[in-house]
């Protein structure tokens, strides 16, 4: 019997970033295979070269990108001929034939992807006339059926995408890639930034849709957890190569290369003992660099000297010749993954002090009017809800998108006005969004908000940002804004040497960089409350371990009172002494966090622990979601084309 062929093949691919500085080279040398039903799931940290590998596999980058060197072969059913489609030779003709076609995109953003000024249904007829000749009838028919089957319902068409939520835009992206029935489909982080409970509906429904239409997936993220629930095989890129590549239950029980063992250890648990993660150490290399011997080195816990010269050739691992490592050097059993981190074996989140209560909830309701629905038409965002965030502890506030948790959160900074209930701050009933009191209350109570990208000012430095908040603050702290001060705090958020983070602008900084700026900002007014809004959400899973043991540390040293706003239960679990549970503007569950995550008592406390990827135990919740390979697509999916 003849070998299966790859429908996808990717052969010693190169691409590079021009720039006076140097090049760039984000993808480097690298060989993949995606066969016909085949679900390949690729994995690193944020400009490891992912999504650089994907889009210059079917020619989407631009300028300055530039594909130095390698092959890219496509051999759908319709498009390719005896040898196989040439990506990289297409004339734009033919490339116009092979995009969304035969090799289609679901892109991260949806709220940026979609256009904001289109209905729902002409975006997706846009998208169908582009490649499909199809009558105006047969078009309507078709774009119906396509939104039904990623669970919208057909009235929904006339919407605008920002009356949708996110998880329904992201729905709205999946069948706009499917709607011309590809033989591959690239996903590109299609989960990233919705709660656990969407991120499972999506990922069931994207697989649920493979077993009906039999396409193939590439499925592109930082979250090594929810691959080792849905892919057939994993393959983890550094630096631009592939360091390691092997079916997903090798990865899970005996990763060959180091790097593969610090994803897996960046990731918090929901069962088990709550110890500390090793995490990932350091940062990336500059791709700009020589790169001579293992890239990863300076950061690896099990470095030797050779590593500086060894050659980065894939080899097979043991008696498997599926399992690739670029890794040369037998490294110990996955329970024997030494301490990369200084202080990393301290027990996390150890019941802290419980000392006074310096912020208060009490009964708080917010109510919204819709505008559309009628004269005195309102909806409850917030109902009822009372806790207290106490000196030197962490509380967490979890829950899905829409439960009303960053209500809270703009409630308790002042930027909204409650509808009833108090607010007291050292037992003192206020209000936070008066006028009056507004600066001295901003002291006390400081925010860190989710999206790091937008939270600072592209046009201003580092030093900008934290001159301006220690002017803003000073009768109160007594600290003047000097470069002294300002170091002191780079140096309390670990941006170090400060000399080099000082001057530098946003653009210039890491997601998780821009955030410990963000958070030394906070610091900068001295308060005694932090109000945490998803901070890690947008981030990877190394840098996110790294931001939640800082704001840990500044609890601890300045006794501080937290609230940790999260749709993570497993990040609440690692981080938190306390956790509230909300569901629909109200407080579900509350208690020790332990107590919480091991014995809910609320059946939607239940569905989040379920919902939550956990690479302990996907196995024995959820079984293989798909076949090993091929996949034979069914008679019963979309309508007929014309």
């Amino acid at each position: 019997m003849k070998p299966q062929a790859p429908v996808l093949e990717i052969r010693d691919l190169s691409i590079s970033y021009r720039s006076a500085g140097g090049d760039a080279r984000a993808v480097r040398g690298v060989d993949l295979d995606l066969y016909p039903g085949q679900i390949v799931g690729l994995a690193g940290e944020s400009g490891c070269g992912k999504s650089t590998l994907a889009y210059g596999a079917v020619r989407l980058l631009r300028p300055p990108a530039v594909v130095t060197g390698g092959q890219v072969t496509y051999r759908g059913r319709r498009l390719a001929g005896a040898d196989g489609f040439d990506v990289l030779g297409a004339s734009p003709a033919q490339l116009r034939a092979l995009r969304w076609r035969e090799i289609s995109i679901v892109f991260q953003s949806a709220m940026n992807a979609l256009n904001p000024v289109l209905r729902i249904r002409d975006q997706l007829l846009d998208a169908l006339r582009a490649h499909l000749r199809l009558s105006d009838e047969e078009a309507h028919s078709r774009v119906a059926a396509m939104i039904e089957l990623v669970g919208i319902p057909r009235a929904r068409l006339g919407s605008y995408p920002h009356e949708l939520s996110g998880g329904m835009r992201q729905r709205v992206m999946i069948a706009m890639a499917l709607a011309a029935e590809p033989e591959v489909v690239i996903m590109d982080e299609p989960t990233t930034g919705l709660d656990v409970v969407v991120q499972r509906e999506i990922v069931r429904e994207i697989f649920g849709l493979r077993e009906r239409l039999g396409f193939s997936i590439l499925f592109i993220t930082h979250d090594l957890s929810l691959l080792l629930e849905t892919a057939d095989r994993v393959v983890i890129m550094y630096a631009g190569q592939v360091v390691e590549s092997a079916p997903t239950d090798q990865i899970r029980t005996a990763p060959a290369h180091p790097y593969t063992r610090g994803l897996l250890n960046s990731f918090p648990r929901l069962r088990g003992p709550r110890t500390a993660l090793t995490g990932i150490p350091g940062s990336p290399p500059d791709l700009r660099g020589s790169l001579q011997g293992c890239p990863f080195a300076p950061r690896c816990a099990f470095a030797r000297e050779s590593c500086g010269t060894v050659d980065m050739q894939l080899r097979a691992r043991g008696d498997d010749p599926r399992v690739l490592s670029a890794c040369p050097f037998p490294i110990a059993p996955l329970t024997a993954v030494p301490v990369a981190q200084a202080g990393a074996d301290r027990p996390v989140a150890a019941p802290a002090p419980q000392g006074p209560a310096v912020l208060e909830a009490v009964d708080l309701g917010k109510e919204y009017r819709l505008a559309r629905s009628g004269r005195g038409a309102k909806v409850a965002a917030v109902r009822g809800v009372s806790f207290a965030l106490r000196q030197g502890a962490v509380t967490a506030l979890v829950g899905e998108s829409g439960s009303g948790k960053s209500t809270i959160a703009k409630l308790l900074a002042g930027q909204e006005r409650a509808t009833s209930g108090e607010i007291r701050l050292d037992g003192t009933a206020l209000d936070p969004a008066a006028r009056r009191g507004f600066r001295a209350y901003k002291s006390e109570v400081q925010m860190v908000f989710q999206d790091p990208f937008a939270s600072l000012n592209p046009l201003h430095t580092v030093s900008y940002h934290l001159r301006r908040a220690l002017s803003v603050h000073s009768r109160r702290t007594g600290l003047e804004p000097t470069v002294a001060e300002i170091d002191r705090l780079l140096e309390r958020v670990r941006l170090l040497p400060v000399a080099k983070f000082r001057d530098a602008y946003p653009h210039e900084l890491s997601g998780g960089q821009r955030q410990r700026v963000a958070i030394a900002r906070a610091l900068a007014a001295a308060p005694r409350v932090l109000l945490a809004d998803e901070p890690v959400s947008m981030l990877d899973v190394s840098i996110r371990l790294e931001v939640l043991d800082l704001i840990q540390d500044l609890r601890t040293n300045l006794n501080l009172a937290v609230l940790y706003i999260t749709h993570d239960i497993a990040s609440a679990r690692y981080f938190a002494d306390e956790i509230l549970v909300m569901h629909q503007g109200e407080i579900v569950e509350r208690g020790a966090a332990e107590q919480v995550t091991q014995q809910p008592q609320h059946e939607y406390t239940r569905r989040l622990i379920s919902s939550s990827p956990d690479p302990d135990t996907f196995a024995l919740q959820t079984g293989p979601l798909v076949p090993e390979l091929a996949v034979v697509p069914s008679e019963g999916g979309l309508p007929a084309m014309g």
